[in-house]
């Protein structure tokens, strides 16, 4: 009988079930004798199997009388079973995985969420930003809840990868499992900037795109040595540091934590998955396309001619033949043999020609007109060899080395004195455009002797900022009390004023944001920074010196500020770049025009709302 009462839909419409009798149930008084009792449940089995019984000798709806029932089954149908009531229970709202300011082990203070990995599993593995608070620096936290099925794969592989000793690979510090989480603490590269964000701008120079993915393939070739593959390597996971190193995060963890179980496949095949990941990073930073039908980590399709990919050198004139074919054999494009193992693919870059690093190119720079005559001249009949040219006379003799490399210095000193005052002239002795109002910051080009702007975000180091101001009208204490956060390596940043309204921004001129006082004019065309919650847009501003950075209702621009750049969308705990044309400034602005509703952060008490963050803010300029 209990079995019955666990699911309601074995039962029709009017069956009864009886309870437990017992003195739980009934008063004392009024108990019945257990005899009596057990009669009882005899004498109903009794009647249940009769009425069965009879049920399966006479067709459904048949009365007692057998003429009344033959009268019946003549005029109606059958009637059917009655329908169930029972209806599936209402599925469990996912639990949260984690909340912001809670400490694991006592340690890793969780401070904001990066972004999910996905799957069907809730609640989903998370990758958070955390503090280890023993050490205080800043740690990468990645989370899955210990009933997902992946959580024991995730272990291994967090073992797995901190067993490979290379510094290019972002190292696993700590995997703890605790009572409802398996969390894998990890180093955390700050102001590091992924390879997706850095091709935004363009392509890398062939000599810096191929150094990048020769440190990557020596680096799994570590990593494959230790029976160990990536898995997942692509744009996002590729970070470059301040210093221009290179630094790959996610080593096994990541596709495992995406659901892509890895290990399940052969060594081969995940070897060979890691070659072919290389070459569609080697084809995107040379060319910032994506080597596949579609786009992809804000890269566009690379182009096709009848379903052939075009190779990176049809796409981009600069770079090597070697180096071209080099990457045509990592995507098995082509008719040469592709690369077996990541060991091949680094032999075969370490055996390139060396290449030339693009040097910067100068503000302003005069290049000589072309030669109008053949320092090779051609014989008629085509051989070069026959040539003598007419206009240079028979040497009566040899002159001495040392006397024609004084020529030589004396010459080229005084080409560079012409060069100097040419470029004096033409930039105006470094002097403002009277007509523009604008520093000139143009090149002339190689083969037309024209003019050409300098790339945005190639001036030069980051510069000091001597402090900051809030741009909001009713900034709360704890908004200005944290302004300094925004540039001096705090791992809190500047906390915006949380506002309740929608239209906060219209209500603020526009904005809320901070504006940085670099204490003198400097030449500026780079800032870079961090957010603290994901989906916002900034815009980037600039003013000369001299100008106000008093907030008045009728923004920034009624101030002498200049919109540079406007970033939507920006993601929480990457480094976000905005580049623009070198500029003469002593002020940069940030401003929020659009931040997430974020809920209650209960550890601080502030409310929900609409909110964001600033942090690792620098101005790049010189």
């Amino acid at each position: 009988m209990a079995a019955l009462a666990e699911n309601p839909a074995e039962h029709g419409a009017d069956e009864d079930v009886a309870a437990p009798q017992g003195p739980e149930n009934e008063p004392a008084a009024e108990a019945a004798p257990v005899d009596e009792a057990e009669d009882e449940l005899e004498a109903a089995a009794e009647d249940d199997a009769e009425s069965e019984s009879e049920s399966d000798d006479e067709p459904a709806g048949e009365s007692a009388t057998p003429d009344a029932g033959e009268a019946a089954a003549d005029d109606e149908e059958p009637a059917r079973p009655a329908a169930s009531t029972w209806e599936p229970a209402e599925p469990k709202e996912p639990r949260e995985l984690a909340v912001v300011g809670r400490r694991l082990g006592g340690r890793y203070r969780l401070e904001r969420m990066v972004r999910g990995f996905g799957g069907v599993f809730e609640p989903e593995p998370q990758l958070w930003v955390g503090v280890d608070e023993l050490l205080n620096r800043r740690v990468g936290v990645d989370l899955i809840a210990t009933e997902h099925p992946l959580v024991e794969q995730v272990a291994r592989a967090a073992r797995d990868a901190a067993a490979v000793p290379d510094a290019r690979f972002v190292q696993v510090l700590d995997a703890v499992q605790d009572d409802d989480l398996l969390y894998i603490v990890t180093e955390w590269v700050p102001g590091a900037e992924q390879l997706q964000e850095r091709l935004a701008d363009g392509p890398l120079s062939p000599a810096r795109a191929t150094a990048m993915v020769r440190d990557l393939a020596e680096a799994m070739v570590r990593a494959h040595e230790a029976e160990v593959s990536h898995g997942a390597m692509n744009p996002a996971t590729v970070m470059i540091t301040k210093a221009g190193e290179v630094k790959l995060r996610g080593l096994l963890v990541e596709a495992t934590l995406s659901g892509a179980e890895p290990e399940s496949a052969e060594a081969e095949k995940r070897y060979a998955a890691d070659v072919l990941a290389l070459g569609q990073i080697w084809y995107a930073a040379l060319t910032a396309r994506w080597p596949g039908s579609e786009a992809e980590y804000g890269l566009e399709a690379a182009p096709t001619d009848s379903a052939a990919l075009y190779t990176p050198a049809q796409i981009r004139a600069a770079v090597p033949k070697q180096v071209d074919a080099t990457v045509c054999r990592a995507l098995g494009l082509g008719e040469q043999d592709s690369f077996t193992t990541v060991k091949e693919l680094a032999d075969a870059i370490r055996s390139l020609p060396k290449l030339r690093e693009e040097a910067p190119e100068p503000t302003t720079v005069v290049v000589a007109p072309p030669r109008t005559r053949s320092a090779k001249p051609v014989a008629a009949n085509g051989d070069k060899r026959d040539a003598t040219p007419s206009w240079s006379p028979e040497p009566a003799e040899r002159t001495p080395v040392w006397r024609r490399r004084g020529v030589l210095a004396a010459g080229g000193c005084a080409i560079v004195a012409l060069a100097t005052l040419a470029a004096f002239q033409l930039s105006g002795n470094g002097k403002t455009n009277t007509t523009t109002g604008s520093i000139s910051n143009a090149t002339p080009h190689p083969s037309s002797g024209g003019l050409v702007s300098i790339p945005a975000g190639t001036v030069g180091k980051a510069l000091t900022i001597t402090g900051d101001s809030v741009w909001d009208h009713g900034a709360s204490s704890g908004s200005t009390s944290s302004a300094v956060d925004a540039y001096n390596g705090s791992a809190d940043g500047w906390k915006m004023t949380t506002h309740f309204d929608a239209k906060w921004a219209s209500e603020n001129a526009g904005g809320i944001g901070l504006v940085f006082d670099l204490g003198s004019a400097h030449t500026v065309d780079q800032v870079k920074f961090q957010v603290g919650a994901s989906g916002a847009t900034a815009e980037v501003f600039t003013a000369p010196a001299g100008s106000s950075t008093t907030w008045n209702s009728s923004g920034l621009t009624a101030d002498g500020f200049t919109l540079q750049k406007t970033m939507s969308n920006l993601s929480s705990g990457q480094t976000v770049t905005a580049n623009f044309s070198a500029t003469s400034a002593e002020y940069v602005a940030i401003i929020f025009t659009a931040v997430p509703n974020q809920p209650e952060d209960s550890t601080t008490g502030t409310p929900a709302g609409y909110r964001d963050s600033l942090l690792d803010v620098q101005v790049l300029g010189e």
